[in-house]
């Protein structure tokens, strides 16, 4: 069986840094969510965004701080905003893993997108599911 036939596992720690820079790739240069992220050193930012989701996923305590603040300075943000980074985690998450802390990351994506519409007053894209 090639590499390319064989089942996809389950997404862990490590695998981390590879998947949210892939993912962030993606949404940093797209016309829609440029403008956010020309004046960002991902290289920078990264490491915080790796363990934001090592936190969430595997309780490892990497994070502190508060994820929220930062979108308070990004004027213009909307629902659409919102869908497409949820949409865009979704695809780099599928395309590369399968299991429950892949599913889960799926679900977080969606709460914390939700959560964030509220707290900005934007009017969410989706209604919230407590579970997916």
């Amino acid at each position: 069986m090639s590499e390319a036939e064989s089942p996809k596992r389950d997404i862990r720690d490590e695998d981390l840094h590879e998947t949210l820079t892939a993912f962030y790739a993606i949404i940093a240069v797209d016309p829609l969510l440029l403008r956010y992220f020309e004046n960002v050193d991902m290289a920078i930012h990264m490491p915080r965004i790796v363990a934001f989701w090592s936190t969430l996923l595997f309780h490892t305590r990497a994070y502190s701080g508060n994820a929220f603040r930062p979108h308070l300075e990004m004027p213009g943000l909307s629902g659409e905003h919102f869908q497409f980074w949820v949409d865009s985690l979704q695809r780099v998450v599928d395309e590369r893993f399968e299991g429950p802390s892949a599913t889960l990351m799926k679900e977080m994506a969606h709460r914390i997108a939700y959560g964030m519409q509220v707290r900005l007053g934007i009017s969410p894209f989706e209604a919230f599911h407590a579970s997916r």
